[in-house]
């Protein structure tokens, strides 16, 4: 093979590595597509991928770039997987196969800025739901979510990026204290329902499992950038409630049981919610809120039947093996219907009240709630890697 020819080669993994990453594929899987691709192609090739850097050599040629962490884009994984596919089948040249890469990286988005914001208040609505609050805390969760994603969407892409967590978790908190001044709500579960979407938990259930997976670099990293984002989440919600030692006290809001069927009104919106969040494909977008209906019944029966720790096993499990089994049926990434059935499991939650608690001093909680969110998270991560070896699905991703 001529040097032209490796050349050519190598631009065509290293710009498909660059693309998995920048549509939210995990180092296994990332690493696992580009040496698929490589055998196909016929060349000797390695890759290696951490949230912020990616080496690939071809023969004695090494490149290395710097990236960023990036949030999933479910569309986007479909378009470079199908890419892949089309060039190590021969039906598609590598610099073919490059130019369409680069097609797919200036598509602009399919949502737009302002369904982003909405769909980020009705999933900060739907968590209120789940967290119990009444009809007044389901409307200041959906308007504390908007705030959310209107201020994500100014921070995007500049210097105010790096300090997104920590100003959201202020303006909630205070937000959520200046309210329960005026009417009786939750603090606790509006402060919570309004950063859901914020929450690492899928990011510390994605690292597990590559460590799991013996992925150390980049699970390590992965692992220390939830903690800083709970962290910054824990300061930034502790600041806020600052407020409350400087104004009157509100009486306790009272709890009422919601109608029956709002629970499943909050899945819908949660479904919906992350088909846009996730940018999903509106072809897909029965797969993502039919996932989160499952994944909320199964971890419903499987904490009922098996308690909590071994009840998320059983859940990501099931979660694991429907994902598989759709992606065999359809010939598309697994990701594309665990990822939102994943993040209906994970233990954000826990992790953020357990800094929330170490910060106002109250350790022991603090320890409990953030030892628990682990052994909630390994738990998801075994029940993932069980079904990929009871139900392995046809591509890596």
């Amino acid at each position: 093979m001529n040097d032209d020819s490796d050349s050519i080669h190598q631009d065509f993994l290293t710009a498909l590595a660059l693309a998995l990453h920048r549509a939210g594929a995990s180092a296994p899987r990332l690493e696992d597509r580009v040496a698929e691709a490589a055998a196909t192609l016929g060349v000797n090739a390695t890759c290696f991928a951490t949230p912020t850097s990616i080496f690939v050599s071809v023969g004695e040629n090494v490149r290395l770039l710097r990236v960023e962490p990036q949030a999933a884009h479910l569309e986007r994984l479909v378009w470079v997987d199908q890419v892949a596919v089309e060039v190590g089948a021969g039906r598609m040249t590598a610099v073919l196969g490059l130019r369409e890469l680069g097609r797919i990286e200036a598509a602009p988005p399919r949502y737009g800025k302002l369904l982003r914001v909405l769909c980020t208040g009705l999933v900060s609505a739907a968590a209120t739901v789940f967290f119990g609050g009444i009809p007044t805390e389901i409307a200041a969760g959906a308007v504390l979510g908007l705030g959310v994603g209107l201020w994500g969407e100014v921070a995007r892409g500049g210097p105010r990026a790096r300090v997104n967590e920590l100003v959201a978790a202020l303006g909630v908190a205070a937000g959520v204290t200046l309210l329960a001044r005026l009417t009786a709500v939750s603090i606790p579960i509006l402060t919570l329902s309004g950063l859901i979407a914020l929450l690492p938990g899928l990011t510390l259930t994605v690292a597990l499992t590559e460590m799991a997976s013996g992925h150390l670099a980049s699970g390590t990293a992965r692992f220390a950038g939830a903690m800083v984002t709970f962290l910054q989440l824990g300061v930034g919600t502790a600041l806020g409630w600052k407020l409350s030692d400087l104004l009157p006290h509100a009486a306790l809001a009272p709890r009422v049981e919601l109608p029956s069927w709002a629970a499943a009104t909050a899945l819908l919106g949660t479904g919906i919610g992350y088909t846009v969040l996730l940018k999903a494909r509106p072809r897909d977008s029965w797969v993502v809120i039919g996932m989160s209906f499952f994944a909320f019944e199964a971890a419903h029966l499987g904490s009922d039947w098996l308690g909590p720790q071994l009840g998320a096993c059983a859940a990501a499990l099931l979660v694991g093996l429907a994902a598989n089994l759709h992606a065999r049926l359809r010939n598309l990434p697994a990701t594309v219907a665990q990822l939102p059935g994943l993040l209906v499991l994970v233990p954000g939650s826990l992790g953020f009240q357990g800094f929330r608690s170490m910060l106002l001093s109250d350790r022991d909680a603090g320890i409990d709630a953030a030892f628990t969110m682990v052994v909630v998270a390994g738990s998801l991560v075994a029940g993932i890697l069980t079904a990929q070896v009871i139900l392995p699905p046809r591509k890596v991703l």
